[in-house]
């Protein structure tokens, strides 16, 4: 029996498991920064992957079983090789938390050689040349988690050729005249002449502009403009429901369709504006080059952020483990094991507790516990099971096609960015404001027709500059009555309350418009090359003016009961101007709720 080499190495570091968990997890960075060529996924099997180095020379190819990890003290993964001078590679690797502060990370490894190449090379090759790099490499981390900088700030390289630092810089100029931030555009420099390639394969514009601490809005705009300008190229990536890692990238919006595959999962999955198709940006070519394919690891825990564990525990035994959470629902589930576990993440919840895979199923109902509780994973079946905690909500950080196709830069720049005609995709929430303009026949009547329709087009362009100040978009005219689409309910109501003030100020008679505002589930499509929303949503907004007598907003109850509206509406409607009243409305049979506001 070939021998087995063990190597146990301890680094003491000033940042704590948590700050350094997103660097030492992410082992597609750590794999490249300590020296190792880029891999190739071959296949994938039971979810064992099969994967391969990307050099010509020495063929290494292997079998790697998921990682197992608990999120932020320990992560490990086990390989075993088909091709090469190893037969066998065990990790594992643990951040414990110590006393006063800081973290001992410790990194422990067992390799078994496959031939007399393996046997001379593994003390070589792991055991020196590996030893120093990885302490440097874990050293170099905790400046970065200490200081709390962003990943890519470990590169210190200067990325942009002469003739990219050119380009953006004329470009920038160009953008700034067009109203993009400039605030923006100087960390995007930043970003993209000092960031590694890694980092720059999938910008999303949400985290970028948290860790720049700039608004989210104004970084999404700004990009959306430098991919018109040819600064930036944009992409939509599906994202898998299960594995939330990237199934598909597109770069136009009419590749995507309505069901998706994802090969990790092996699972088809509907695509959802709002859920996940992320809108991500990479540089131009002609700006910086940057291979959107390489990958040095092809199953990191940074890939899944949503797990806060996935840990394997044999048949009858049981696994202790401790773990962070944020508040919120987690869903727990096993392997081979049929339904999930709810559980509730909050501050007063239980510190100890037990979790059991059983045959007889899951408990019924809502299991509380703590933000920092010790956990016993219990396998009562006679199967290997992956206990896996997931977190109920999607990432916040990702900037959506829900949130990229309401903003009016979107659909003033990328009018042909559009689905494929016939093709349907769900948007889970959206919120719908239709307007229409009252009197307009009898101002014709009153002041004459080239006056009235100088008014009424003035009344369009407030109301277009209203809906896109507040990150919304015009979403077609019909007569003298529009359609907008927003992301949240409270910005509908700004921008109605922003319109009828300025039409209240301009000229005699003064114009009064007929509101009403509705959020919930619709379908986006293509109709006549734009992209238009259709559903029971949509009947219903489209009804709301007519209970409007002018002045008026008409509120549908998920308006009425949405917080950030309802707070906005204490702030600034006039007391006791809110009125409940029920209606039917047509095409539907049961009495409605509504709320009457004057504007």
């Amino acid at each position: 029996m070939a021998k087995e080499y063990h190597y146990l190495w301890t680094w003491e570091l000033q940042a704590s498991p948590e700050a350094l968990w997103p660097l030492v997890s992410d082992t597609n960075r750590f794999n490249r920064d300590t020296g190792l060529p880029p891999m190739q996924l071959l296949g994938i099997n039971k979810g064992v992957k099969l994967v391969k180095f990307k050099i010509p020379v020495v063929q290494i190819e292997w079998e790697e079983e998921p990682f197992e990890w608990t999120y932020p003290h320990r992560f490990g993964v086990l390989r075993r090789y088909r091709k090469g001078p190893l037969a066998e590679m065990r990790v594992d690797c643990r951040l414990e938390r110590l006393p006063s502060s800081g973290t001992r990370l410790t990194y422990e490894t067992w390799v078994k050689p496959k031939n007399i190449f393996g046997t001379l090379g593994i003390p070589l090759a792991i055991g020196m040349i590996s030893a120093k790099r990885f302490g440097d490499t874990f050293q170099q981390y905790d400046r970065v988690a200490s200081n709390g900088g962003p990943a890519w700030s470990i590169s210190t390289g200067r990325n942009l050729p002469l003739a990219g630092h050119n380009k953006f810089k004329t470009l920038s100029e160009r953008l700034k005249n067009q109203g993009a931030s400039a605030d923006v555009l100087a960390r995007l420099y930043e970003f993209l002449h000092r960031a590694d390639d890694l980092s720059i394969q999938r910008m999303r514009p949400y985290a970028l502009a948290d860790g720049w601490q700039l608004p989210r809005r104004a970084v999404l705009e700004t990009f959306l403009r430098a991919t018109r300008a040819g600064m930036l190229d944009m992409y939509w990536d599906l994202l898998c429901p299960e594995c939330r890692g990237v199934a598909e990238d597109h770069e136009h919006l009419g590749d995507v369709q309505g069901t998706a595959h994802c090969n990790t999962c092996r699972i088809d999955f509907n695509s959802n504006f709002d859920h996940n198709v992320e809108v991500i940006f990479r540089p131009n070519p002609s700006l910086r080059a940057v291979d959107s394919t390489a990958e040095f690891c092809v199953g990191s825990p940074q890939r899944q952020l949503h797990k806060a564990f996935s840990l394997i525990v044999p048949p009858r035994e049981e696994l202790p483990i401790s773990t962070m959470l944020e508040e919120g629902r987690y869903t727990l589930h096993t392997s081979e094991s049929p339904g999930s576990q709810i559980l509730l993440a909050s501050k007063n919840g239980a510190e100890k507790i037990e979790l059991r895979a059983s045959s007889k199923g899951w408990d019924s109902g809502v299991t509380e516990l703590g933000l920092t509780p010790y956990i016993r994973l219990i396998n009562e079946t006679d199967q290997v099971q992956i206990f896996e905690l997931e977190r109920t909500t999607w990432s916040d950080q990702a900037a959506t096609a829900a949130d990229v196709t309401t903003l009016q830069v979107f659909r003033d720049l990328f009018s042909s960015e559009v689905l494929r005609p016939g093709q349907e995709i769900s948007v889970g929430s959206t919120t719908l404001m239709f307007t229409d303009l009252r009197n307009s026949t009898k101002l014709y009547r009153e002041i004459g027709d080239a006056p009235a329709f100088g008014r009424v087009r003035e009344h369009f362009e407030i109301l277009e500059q209203a809906i896109a100040a507040e990150g919304g978009s015009l979403v077609k005219t019909m007569g003298d009555s529009i359609m907008a689409a927003f992301r949240n309910p409270v910005s509908a109501l700004k921008a109605i309350w922003d319109v009828q003030k300025q039409l209240s100020a301009r000229g005699e008679p003064p114009l009064s418009i007929k509101a009403g505002i509705h959020y919930g589930p619709c379908i986006v499509v293509n109709l006549n090359d734009r992209l238009d929303y259709f559903g029971s949503t949509v009947n219903i907004a489209a009804r709301l003016p007519h209970f409007s007598v002018g002045g008026e907003v008409i509120l549908s109850e998920p308006i009425r009961n949405d917080p950030e509206a309802l707070a906005f509406l204490e702030k600034h409607a006039a007391p006791n101007s809110l009125t409940r009243f029920q209606t039917e409305i047509r095409g539907y049979d049961q009495l409605m709720e509504l709320w009457r506001v004057k504007v």
